[in-house]
């Protein structure tokens, strides 16, 4: 894994949980590519992680729903030479209210990032990842995969396409040197939105908690060992297997109120 000419690519890696992923590649010794908006977070995390980890660190700047965005990254990696042998699908965005009320931007931003960007860079890469000795794909996606949450409508769907696109890719490519892996963690404090949306949920929300480094960390090591699908944290285990056994009108109910306090701080995901 820590061959000298490949390269990790993780697209939302300067920051959250990105940030974290290209930490915890980095202390394995892997080269990074970072895949995110080109702003000053992307240069200091990746100034940062190359001085402190003495890895490779290449950066890419671009808004990943920008047409023909996966192209880019792509027939960048191929024109610099940069073999990916660890795909890491981690840029996403959550969002919270009411579908009849949420634009009509809000609902593509959310099928773009969450899914086209993941699908077309995984179709880009796999050819050229076959070709190696080993290779891996990890698809981040939520425990929100599992259920039909309402006010978070698109972006569970979304989830739950992301895994089952993952299990279904997996099983396609199980006679190859790829490895796909679906991370499913539940809500991470990355940035004061995200903070506001745990904190509605009171002390239920901070029981399930598990913070984006060890998130990273269970991640990676589950990927390298062929995991299927990753629940990171003993309690968001237990919560997805009383999933399975509640009857549905009640979880439906019980999500309903849950997930409703979660409007009173999300007022700008509709736009």
């Amino acid at each position: 894994m820590t061959n000298k000419e490949n390269y990790a690519l993780i697209t939302g890696g300067s920051s959250g949980l990105g940030k974290a992923f290209a930490e915890e590649c980095a202390r394995r010794g892997m080269n990074l590519i970072l895949v995110a908006l080109p702003d000053e977070n992307l240069i200091h995390t990746s100034q940062y992680i190359e001085k402190k980890y003495k890895v490779k660190v290449r950066s890419y700047g671009i808004n990943l729903i920008e047409k023909g965005a996966p192209k880019k990254i792509f027939s960048f990696c191929e024109q610099n030479g940069l073999k990916v042998n660890m795909l890491i699908n981690n840029a996403g965005i959550t969002g919270c209210t009411e579908f009849e009320k949420s634009s009509l931007e809000y609902n593509e931003l959310r099928i773009q990032l969450n899914i086209r960007s993941l699908v077309l860079l995984s179709r880009l890469f796999i050819p050229s990842m076959k070709k190696l000795t080993s290779a891996y794909i990890l698809n981040v996606c939520s425990l929100a995969a599992f259920y039909a949450i309402p006010f978070k409508s698109v972006y569970s769907a979304s989830k739950a396409f992301v895994l089952t696109f993952s299990k279904a890719l997996r099983e396609e490519l199980r006679d190859s040197s790829i490895k796909v892996s679906v991370l499913c963690p539940n809500g991470i404090r990355t940035n004061v939105l995200s903070n506001a949306r745990i904190n509605t949920h009171g002390a239920r929300g901070r029981i399930f908690l598990v913070f984006p480094e060890k998130i990273a960390e269970i991640g990676i090591h589950k990927l390298l060992k062929g995991k299927k699908v990753i629940i990171p944290g003993t309690m968001n285990k237990l919560i997805l297997s009383l999933g399975k056994i509640i009857p549905e009108n009640v979880k439906q109910k019980c999500l309903y109120h849950e997930f409703k306090k979660e409007l009173e701080v999300c007022e700008e995901d509709t736009k």
